[in-house]
C-alpha cells in the first residue's frame, strides 16, 4: 500500500488493478443492462456523444454496494483519506460506442481543495472499470498534481498535460477528486462502462444531495461500513427521518 499512497502524494491519482473478480463484473454489468432496461428515466442523457448515468442504482440493485466498501479499495481510500472518511456520492455511467462526430473534452474540477489535510484532499473518487479501456476506446484522463501544488490552490482547467489511465476491465482509479480531469471520448465500437465512488470528511458539508443511501447501508451490521453513511446528505436525511 505505501507505493500507492506515495504515488498519489506525486501525482494526485493511482491505478489499482484487477480489483474487480470476474464474477463481481459479470453481476456488475447484468445489473447494467437490467437497470437501463427497467429504469430507462433514471437514466439521464448527458450527451457528449452518448453518455448515459445514473445515480439511482443503489436504490434498485444492492448489487452495486461491493463498489462503496470493496477490501481492495477502501484501505488504500482509508490511508488517504483519514478517519473522518465517510461516503459522498455513486453513480454508474455508459459512453455507448461512437462512430460520428467527436466531442471535445470537458476539463473539470469536481470539487475544491483542503490545504489543511496532509494531502489538501477534500474529495477522493473511485472509478471502477466494467470494461476493458485502452487507447482505442473511450477513457478517463486526468492532469497530475502532487500535494504541494494543491495547497495552493490551483483553480486551472488546462488538460495539456492529462494522461490516459487504461486498464483491463476490473481496474479501479482513485484521483483527488480536485484535481483536472475529463471524459475523453474517441471513435470507439466499444461502449465504456464505469461506477464512480465519492468520499469526503464527516466534518465538511456534504458534496451533493444526488443519491439517497438506502438504509441496508446506513444501518450495516458491520460498523466499518455503517460509519461511511453516518453524516448523510440532505435527501438522505429527509428520508429517514419521515420515512422511519
Amino acid at each position: 500500500m505505501k507505493d500507492k499512497v506515495e504515488f498519489f502524494r506525486q501525482h494526485g491519482y493511482c491505478v489499482l488493478p484487477e480489483v474487480l473478480s470476474g464474477e463481481e463484473l459479470r453481476s456488475l454489468n447484468q445489473a447494467v443492462d437490467a437497470d437501463r432496461q427497467q429504469y430507462p428515466p433514471l437514466w439521464m442523457s448527458r450527451g457528449e456523444g452518448g453518455r448515459f448515468q445514473s445515480v439511482s442504482v443503489l436504490l434498485t440493485n444492492p448489487v452495486f454496494d461491493c463498489t462503496l466498501y470493496h477490501p481492495g479499495v477502501l484501505p488504500v481510500v482509508r490511508e488517504l483519506m483519514g478517519e473522518e472518511l465517510c461516503f459522498e456520492e455513486h453513480s454508474v455511467m455508459v459512453r455507448e460506442a461512437l462512430d460520428g462526430e467527436v466531442p471535445e473534452a470537458v476539463w473539470h474540477r469536481d470539487t475544491a481543495h483542503l490545504p489543511g489535510h496532509p494531502l489538501a484532499l477534500r474529495n477522493i473518487s473511485a472509478v471502477f472499470y466494467l470494461t476493458d479501456v485502452d487507447e482505442h476506446t473511450h477513457c478517463f484522463a486526468v492532469v497530475p498534481e502532487d500535494a504541494e501544488t494543491k495547497r495552493k490552490l490551483p483553480t486551472d482547467r488546462d488538460g495539456g498535460r492529462g494522461r490516459e489511465l487504461y486498464g483491463k476491465a476490473g481496474t479501479a482509479i482513485l484521483f483527488n477528486a480536485g484535481s483536472c480531469h475529463a471524459g475523453v471520448v474517441k471513435h470507439s465500437s466499444r461502449d465504456r462502462r464505469t461506477a464512480h465512488v465519492y468520499y469526503g470528511h464527516r466534518s465538511q458539508p456534504f458534496l451533493s444531495n444526488f443519491n439517497i443511501v438506502p438504509r441496508r447501508l446506513s444501518d450495516h451490521p458491520d460498523p466499518s461500513v455503517r460509519g461511511l453513511f453516518s453524516r448523510p446528505n440532505l435527501n438522505t436525511s429527509l428520508v429517514q427521518e419521515n420515512f422511519p
